[in-house]
This record gives structure tokens, C-alpha cells and sequence, in this order.
């Protein structure tokens, strides 16, 4: 019987650096997964600066609502016309690199979608190897 005394300190003990190691690793495969977009998004913001680019026009521009029971966020959505070659392609992406990471705060989705409203004429800007990737800022 005196061979069994450990396992209640063993089990406090394993269940203490459980209750501490979980909420550290959640912490740093976060900080991990935030800082892999962010190089990913930052590698295709410098690709997007040798693109070339076109003439493009607007053809709707509205803001998404997402509620959840805590918050709300709004993500503009615009989409464009642009043509490469004779070819023409419809692209939504406003900067090069958003796709993998960004950050909105209060009002950006409005600005957004006043300087991109429906109609307007836009520079697009587009990957030469692929034409159907573009954003209209880099």
C-alpha cells in the first residue's frame, strides 16, 4: 500500500501543470499562428509591387455585417471589373496581402466603401502570371 502514496501528489502535480500548460500553449500557437499570417501576408504585399496594372472600374461596393453575441464587425466588399489581354476578370481584393491578414478598426469600412463606390473608375493592379490575382491597392 505505501507503493500507491505518490499518485495523489503525482495527479496534483500533473493536474497543476495542466491547468498552467494548456493556456500557455492556446497563448503560443496563437502568437505562433498570427505571426506566420503576417509574414504571408507582408510576402505578398512586396510580390504585388512588381505587378502591373490596368484600368478597372467598380461594379459594387457594400459593407458585410457580422454579428456574434459580444461584437460586431464590418468588412467592406468591393468588386471590380478589369480586363488583361481581351480577358476580362471580376477581382474583390482592395490590398494585396488581406487575404491572409487585417487588421479594421472603427469607420474603415465606410471610408472604404466611399472611395471605391460603385461606378468609379479604379487602377488595378495585377499579377502578370496570373491576371485573375488583383487588388486595387499594394
Amino acid at each position: 500500500m505505501e507503493s500507491l502514496a505518490f499518485v495523489p501528489i503525482f495527479l496534483g502535480i500533473a493536474g497543476a501543470f495542466c491547468g498552467l500548460a494548456l493556456p500557455i500553449a492556446i497563448l503560443v500557437g496563437l502568437g505562433v499562428y498570427i505571426y506566420r499570417r503576417r509574414r504571408m501576408r507582408d510576402a505578398a504585399k512586396l510580390a504585388a509591387q512588381d505587378w502591373a496594372s490596368t484600368a478597372g472600374v467598380v461594379i459594387s461596393s457594400t459593407i458585410k455585417v457580422t454579428r456574434t453575441v459580444k461584437s460586431r464587425s464590418e468588412t467592406p466588399v468591393i468588386v471590380y471589373e478589369y480586363a488583361v489581354d481581351g480577358q476580362s476578370y471580376t477581382g474583390s481584393r482592395v490590398k494585396a496581402g488581406d487575404q491572409f491578414f487585417a487588421v479594421r478598426f472603427a469607420g474603415d469600412a465606410r471610408k472604404t466603401v466611399e472611395r471605391y463606390a460603385a461606378g468609379t473608375p479604379v487602377t488595378v493592379f495585377y499579377n502578370p502570371e496570373n491576371p485573375g490575382e488583383s487588388a486595387l491597392e499594394r
